[in-house]
C-alpha cells in the first residue's frame, strides 16, 4: 500500500510540474511579429497595431529587431512600447539597423513598465534625431518573450536570429 501511495504522489508531482510548465510556455511565447512602417520627419511617432501583453511582471522582456532602414547602414531608430492612447509603458531603446545589405542587426530585450502588464501595447518608433526627412524601417518585435531581466537592468542584446 505504501508503494502505491508513493507512485500516486510522484505522478501528482509530475502532473503539477507539467501543468506549470505548460502555463509558462504559453506566457513565454516567441512570436516575432513583423513590422514595416515609415519613420516620420521631425521625430513624430510611428507605430504598429496593438498586441496583448499578458504578463504580470515588468521583468518579462519585450523584443525588437530592426533589420532594414533605408535611412542607411548603421543608422539608429528609437523604439518603445505604448498603449493605444499614447501612454509610454517601457523604456526607450536606440536600435541600430546594422548592415542592411547583409540583413544584420541584433535583438534588443527590454523590460516593460508596470503599465505594460496585462495590457494591449504597440511598438512605437521615432527618428533618434530631429530630421526633415522620413524613411522606412523593417524588422520584427514581440510584446513579451519570457526572458526575464534582473530588476536592475533595463535592456540587453543578442545577435542570435529568431530568438
Amino acid at each position: 500500500m505504501k508503494k502505491r501511495k508513493g507512485r500516486v504522489i510522484a505522478l501528482g508531482t509530475i502532473l503539477a510540474c507539467s501543468i506549470g510548465l505548460g502555463t509558462l510556455s504559453v506566457e513565454a511565447g516567441n512570436e516575432n511579429t513583423n513590422y514595416s512602417f515609415s519613420i516620420l520627419k521631425d521625430q513624430k511617432n510611428s507605430y504598429t497595431g496593438t498586441e496583448y501583453r499578458q504578463t504580470t511582471t515588468e521583468r518579462n522582456t519585450w523584443k525588437v529587431r530592426m533589420y532594414f532602414s533605408n535611412e542607411g547602414t548603421n543608422t539608429v531608430t528609437t523604439y518603445w512600447l505604448e498603449k493605444s492612447n499614447g501612454t509610454n509603458v517601457s523604456p526607450a531603446v536606440d536600435v541600430n539597423a546594422g548592415n542592411t545589405k547583409t540583413n544584420s542587426g541584433r535583438n534588443h530585450y527590454i523590460k516593460g513598465n508596470a503599465g505594460a502588464n496585462a495590457a494591449n501595447v504597440r511598438l512605437t518608433a521615432e527618428n533618434n534625431t530631429a530630421s526633415s526627412s522620413s524613411f522606412t524601417v523593417k524588422g520584427y518585435w514581440d510584446e513579451e518573450t519570457g526572458r526575464m531581466l534582473p530588476s536592475q537592468y533595463k535592456t540587453y542584446y543578442t545577435t542570435e536570429y529568431n530568438k
